[in-house]
């Protein structure tokens, strides 16, 4: 098992590059010198859990395109300036959805467990963005 700081073994990067590019608006996906980019620590963790949570449940990989394009459409249709758009916001709305339709978590724990983190200062746990979608580093360490 795999623990957060570990190296990812080398099929790892292509098993997860596998996942996005048949991810719906895939264009719209932030990148860095052509590579899946965060901005935020926040955004490689929903990045991470949502594969975590299909490589480990096993559940298939269009239930989670089917969310994401539904989140998608209804921000858009929702919008009338588009100058706020976050991919990565619109991936966190999916999972949560997921969960919640797959019986992971239910409506009032997630917005529980989301109260709670939100209580906690924003440097906590001094995570920072990094450019690998696979590991999380934390502060005072090189990735």
């Amino acid at each position: 098992m795999q623990t957060i700081n570990e190296r990812p073994s080398p099929d790892t990067k292509p098993r997860v590059d596998s996942l996005v590019d048949v991810l719906p608006f895939n264009d719209r996906i932030p990148r860095h010198d052509g590579e899946v980019a965060f901005d935020h620590a926040w955004e490689i963790r929903a990045f991470a859990m949502t594969v975590a949570l299909h490589e480990r449940l096993g559940f298939p990989w269009e239930e989670f395109q089917a969310e994401l394009i539904g989140a998608i459409e209804r921000w858009e249709a929702a919008q009338s300036d588009l100058a706020q758009w976050s991919y990565y916001e619109r991936w966190l709305a999916a999972l949560e959805e997921l969960a919640r339709g797959k019986g992971w978590v239910t409506g009032d724990e997630l917005d529980s467990r989301t109260r709670e983190i939100l209580d906690q200062p924003s440097t906590k746990d001094h995570h920072h963005a990094v450019r690998d979608p696979v590991a999380i580093v934390p502060a005072g360490r090189d990735a």
